[in-house]
């Protein structure tokens, strides 16, 4: 049976504002909008994955049973980068997870960072995470990776992608085809329940501000039985020395310049592998 992966009881599908950091609260608020620029001046963002919480594994503990289960994470994301537009996907194994428990999963999912002025930014980011409880023995990742990039309507799928991400009127279909990949993993991954225990799908993009707020923003998103977070982080070299510039003259006694906490922001691997 195929895996119904848009399962209104256990999927969240939403476009998520950002919230501002802590640290800028203190700021007077037309301090701050004085300074923020368009997310087209964006000099780096990194959308960073953190453990997913199982609330309930639907394993019941019965002794000397401790309740564990099998659990499959499946991680897929497109974006209209140039060099992203086939778009990233991850699929790992965990055996052992019990009620409350997180998954040993804090990666990378999605970096872009500029390397010259004209570099453009992404307008859309589009992402799904999907946890799913296996009836067997957990299966080599690697090798159903291996057959799902060998399937026929894989292959089309991935076709079609890459045609429809260079079209950006066209992008907003991305979400569907990616579910449909999906779909096509799930076929290969064996024994799994019906549904899985939770999967999100989100899109954060320019016209909705996601990525207007520079910072580290917290993202979280519950499911029935999987809480997910994320951490998105937008940089702005620019209107990071602006802000910078009024920290220096801002006398308040709850606030300090190094609150901002403006690292220099450095390369990083993505943890996932090409569609």
């Amino acid at each position: 049976m195929a895996i119904n992966f848009i399962d209104p009881e256990t999927t969240g599908i939403s476009n998520a504002g950002l919230v501002l950091p802590a640290t800028f609260n203190s700021l007077n608020s037309s301090e701050v909008s004085s300074i923020i620029q368009s997310s087209k001046d964006s000099t780096g963002i990194e959308l960073r994955m953190l453990p997913p919480l199982i609330t309930d594994n639907h394993t019941p503990v019965v002794w000397p049973f401790p309740g564990y289960s099998k659990l499959y994470c499946l991680t897929i994301v497109v974006s209209d980068v140039t060099n992203q537009l086939a778009g990233q996907i991850d699929l790992k194994g965990f055996a052992r997870i019990g009620d409350n428990e997180r998954l040993p999963i804090n990666k990378t999912i999605f970096y872009w960072q500029s390397q010259k002025e004209e570099d453009k930014a992404p307008n859309q980011i589009h992402t799904f995470c999907s946890i799913l409880k296996s009836k067997e023995s957990l299966r080599n990742v690697g090798e159903i990776m291996g057959s799902v990039k060998d399937d026929s309507d894989y292959k089309s799928l991935i076709t079609t992608l890459g045609k429809v991400a260079k079209d950006a009127a066209s992008f907003n279909i991305v979400t569907d085809i990616v579910v449909q990949i999906a779909g096509i993993v799930g076929k290969y991954l064996g024994k799994v329940e019906d549904k899985p225990l939770g999967t999100i799908i989100n899109s954060y993009t320019t016209l909705h501000g996601d990525f207007d707020k520079i910072g580290i923003s917290q993202l979280v998103y519950l499911t029935r039985d999987v809480n997910f977070e994320f951490q998105m982080v937008v940089r702005n070299q620019g209107v990071e020395s602006a802000i910078a510039e009024k920290v220096d003259s801002f006398k308040a006694n709850n606030f300090q310049k190094g609150q901002f906490n403006f690292g220099h922001l450095e390369d990083v691997i993505v943890d996932m592998e090409n569609l």
